[in-house]
């Protein structure tokens, strides 16, 4: 995926509060509306009220306790930072500037996630938390945090503030809520677009989003409960240095605000605040950047986010940059416009492009890919064109040609061979290189292997030629025009990707090891022929969704059924296929795949990323996904416009005749 030019917010659209960079730091004042809203007019609507009631019913003090950071990062590199990391000693404290204010702090509390999208530990299982702050605004119901801490604007439910939460001073370990519980209204999540689909890293600099909340139980709207919020104040990337700023966060299991009072902040890359104050491990992110804080409230300037989603150390914080764009989003959030949804990624094209995307194979294939052993991806086309998109370790793809980045390659241009006669595509390292080879199994049973693919490589496209580092390994007329979903993955062979799980048409399932340019070997039967493989298996790829360790011969199988379901066999190659776990129960939305990927598209070490294009020509990735839980979805190319209203019946026909490949390609009548 291209870098973007300059930062997201130099392509945003120009916004007259941006300060010039010698301008003082700007407040926000609210938006002019077409009806400003009459503050005295607030009422509670009885709905409302039962909202509330409803929150404050789940949200117990005792729940609230047993909350886990949503933040995982912030603090993991120092010693002991961790999910379940304890407050600062006392000792550390006393050499610190932070401390804990046991009276609380009105305009900053706990931000509750229930129903979390979180691809990491305990998804979905566990109640989350962040910090947050509110916001002075007409609605009197405006709150901040870190966009990190949520990934998307519309998965949550339960979503709730607790304003000025401070410990019990009768019951150790609790806290109290003195304004009540806020909960979120449905809907109301404003996060910038580009956030959404390009993700915590490339959009570091956007990591900030704005909810709006319904009144307490009380029928108290947030600032008629606890004051005046925070007045929201952009600052130039010349501004960032700072002088008596305040840092508030809730980290450690008693959630108590540790407070780190009149720093100063400093500059990190032009587009960042940096701010050095101990203890703000797991659970601060969110939390507010105040100047000229009053002991209450005060100028906010920032939240914890941005660079490594707020730092990976506990003793340094960070936040991505306010201005036009965080401006933007409470403008929206003040006239109650509809939040963003996700933004195309520059150079991956539209959806009616990926339509015609018909194959996919993830292997490392270009050379800086090979330096580091992450994935790339090869796409093939109906008009039979092939294309080389390398991985951007980033759960996402570079394309294009921009100066330092690898550039996107078309290995075959548009052409009858392989619109006509490319069936099933896989790619694996099958003859022992550091560089992955692409087989493909043509309609008439060939299958033949195209040794070390990198981005320099042309592929043939006419059937009489035959470059050197073409092997055929099985001939016309065999078998193989039969196999219709080939995986390539470590089954049980030697450490190489090189042993593939075959998905015939009578429903046989078979697993061949160490396969290489003398074709198949010791082939095994997982599966006897059977109806139900047979008619419902509609896609196959291999992929380590368990992430074990003990073994390099441990891959899994995902398989998506004709009802939606999604499937992953866990350890093929010890255990065949009895290592059954379900990631999706049957659903309208994953009969709508067309194309599926398994792949190294993100950080770590496991082939878990899961690449998908939909019928409408969406792309999505499902970064680390486990074998039992989706991870989370990136939108790496957004649906049509007329398909983000339709919702879900977004994904219609296209032009594959039932399911195209990688790795299962039905033909299709155009």
């Amino acid at each position: 995926m291209p870098s973007r030019t300059g930062t997201p917010r130099e392509t945003a659209q120009s916004d007259t509060n941006t300060p010039s960079p010698l301008a003082p730091p700007t407040t926000v004042k609210s938006p002019n509306t077409a009806t400003p809203p009459n503050t005295k007019l607030l009422r509670a609507t009885p709905e409302e009220i039962a909202e509330a009631k409803a929150a404050e019913a789940y949200w117990t003090p005792e729940r609230i306790a047993n909350a886990v950071p949503a933040d995982l990062g912030k603090g993991a590199a120092d010693e002991g930072g961790s999910a379940t990391s304890t407050p600062p000693t006392l000792g550390k404290l006393m050499r610190a500037a932070s401390a804990y204010d046991s009276r609380g702090v009105a305009t900053a509390g706990v931000f509750l996630i229930n129903d979390d999208d979180n691809p990491q530990a305990d998804p979905g299982a566990r109640d989350q938390f962040c910090s947050a702050s509110s916001v002075s605004s007409p609605t009197k119901s405006l709150i901040i945090t870190a966009a990190h801490c949520l990934n998307d604007n519309d998965r949550f439910k339960s979503l709730a503030f607790a304003p000025g939460w401070k410990p019990d001073p009768n019951k150790q370990g609790r806290g109290v809520a003195p304004y009540g519980i806020f909960p979120i209204k449905s809907g109301k999540i404003w996060i910038d677009g580009r956030y959404l689909a390009l993700g915590t890293l490339k959009a570091d600099d956007l990591d900030f989003a704005i909810l709006r909340s319904g009144p307490n139980a009380k029928g108290q709207f947030l600032e008629n409960a606890t004051g005046m919020g925070n007045q929201l104040t952009t600052l130039h990337s010349s501004q960032l240095a700072q002088r008596n700023v305040t840092l508030i966060g809730f980290p450690g299991a008693s959630k108590a605000p540790l407070v780190c009072p009149s720093t100063n902040t400093k500059a990190f890359d032009d587009r960042f605040l940096e701010i050095a104050c101990d203890g703000f491990a797991p659970g601060v992110s969110g939390g507010p950047f105040l100047r000229n804080f009053d002991g209450k409230r005060g100028d906010i300037i920032g939240v914890i986010g941005g660079y490594k989603t707020g730092g990976s150390k506990d003793d340094v914080s960070y936040s991505s940059q306010f201005d036009a764009d965080v401006v933007r989003l409470y403008n929206q959030a003040v006239n109650d416009y509809p939040p963003d949804t996700p933004t195309s990624i520059e150079g991956m094209g539209d959806a009616e492009l990926w339509r015609h995307a018909v194959g996919a194979a993830s292997g490392t294939f270009h050379t800086e890919s090979q330096k580091v052993g992450d994935s790339d991806m090869i796409v093939t086309w109906t008009d039979g064109e092939v294309t080389l998109y390398p991985g951007d370790q980033n759960q996402g793809f570079y394309t294009g040609c921009k100066a330092g980045q690898p550039c996107e390659t078309q290995l075959a241009k548009p052409n009858d061979m392989w619109s006509k006669y490319a069936d099933v595509i896989t790619a694996g390292d099958y003859t022992g290189s550091n560089a992955y080879d692409l087989l493909v199994k043509w309609v008439d049973g060939e299958v033949t292997l195209y040794r070390d693919i990198d981005q320099n490589t042309k592929l043939p496209t006419s059937l009489d030629q035959h470059p050197a580092n073409e092997i055929k390994i099985a001939a016309g007329g065999s078998i193989w025009k039969y196999a219709k979903g080939i995986a390539t993955g470590k089954y049980g062979g030697n450490v190489w990707p090189d042993d593939l799980i075959v998905r015939w048409d009578d429903g046989e399932v078979t697993k061949y090891l160490n396969v290489d340019g003398a074709g198949f070997h010791a082939e095994a039967q997982l599966l006897a022929k059977n109806q139900f493989w047979a008619d419902h298996a509609d896609l196959i790829t291999g992929g380590d969704f368990d992430g074990s360790t003990t073994s390099d011969s441990d891959y899994d199988l995902f398989v998506k059924w004709s009802d939606g379901e999604l499937t992953v066999y866990q350890d093929v190659g010890s255990r065949g296929l009895a290592g059954e776990s379900m990631l999706e129960d049957a659903n309208d939305t994953w009969t709508h795949a067309r194309v599926v990927a398994a792949g190294e598209f993100g950080a770590n070490d496991w082939e878990d990323d899961l690449f998908v294009r939909w019928s409408d020509g969406e792309v999505s990735l499902y970064g680390n996904t486990q074998a039992d839980t989706l991870g989370r979805e990136y939108m790496l190319v957004p649906p049509p416009a007329a398909g983000l209203a339709a919702g879900a019946a977004r994904r219609s026909a296209d032009p594959c005749a039932r399911v195209c490949g990688p790795e299962l390609y039905r033909r299709r009548t155009l």
